[in-house]
């Protein structure tokens, strides 16, 4: 090896978080205990954070708080302790009542109405859910600060039907593994 040549990068550790829904909460009572074990709460121990599905809220809320790893932990805890069906979907019969109309109006017609369902509930809430209780912006100031080395989410297309992934630092977005 010439002197020239850089050192090898330090290890760093990943964490990947699959996808399901009630996996997703039990993943962070794991997080909860790393982060009660530590002896530097704040320290990110998972500078690489990979997340499908329920999977990638988990990893994008860490993300979102590298900088400070137990108090991001906790935001998830109190997150999917206080979540009700009607922050993921719209449960209420109107909501429900629209979506299954949709449907039955595509299956009746055999998709020639203008706009077919994405999915079969509205996760709209979710969205709003998320935007209430996570600041994106921390991803950035993460990445710089160097508590966090990388993000990646995956997760399936409604439309396609293909997988997307978002990688961070450089999200490609759209792009198609």
């Amino acid at each position: 090896m010439s002197e020239s040549a850089a050192p090898a990068d330090k290890a760093k550790t990943a964490l990947i978080l699959t996808g399901g829904g009630a996996r997703a909460a039990y993943q962070v009572g794991v997080l909860l205990a790393i982060a009660k074990l530590s002896h530097k709460r704040r320290h990110n121990p998972f500078p690489i954070l990979c997340g499908t599905s329920a999977g990638a809220i988990n990893a994008a809320g860490l993300a979102c708080m590298a900088d400070n790893f137990g108090k991001g932990v906790g935001i998830l805890a109190s997150i999917w302790r206080n979540m009700q069906a009607g922050d993921i979907y719209r449960a209420d019969a109107i909501g429900v009542g629209a979506s299954g109309a949709r449907w039955l109006s595509a299956l009746a017609l055999g998709w020639l109405i203008g706009n077919p369902p994405r999915s079969l509930l509205d996760n709209s809430p979710l969205r709003d859910l998320l935007s209430r209780n996570l600041d994106f912006t921390g991803i950035e100031r993460a990445i710089n600060s160097g508590a966090l080395h990388a993000l990646s989410i995956s997760a399936s297309g409604y439309e396609s039907g293909e997988n997307i992934s978002l990688n961070r630092p450089g999200f490609r977005r759209g792009s198609v593994v």
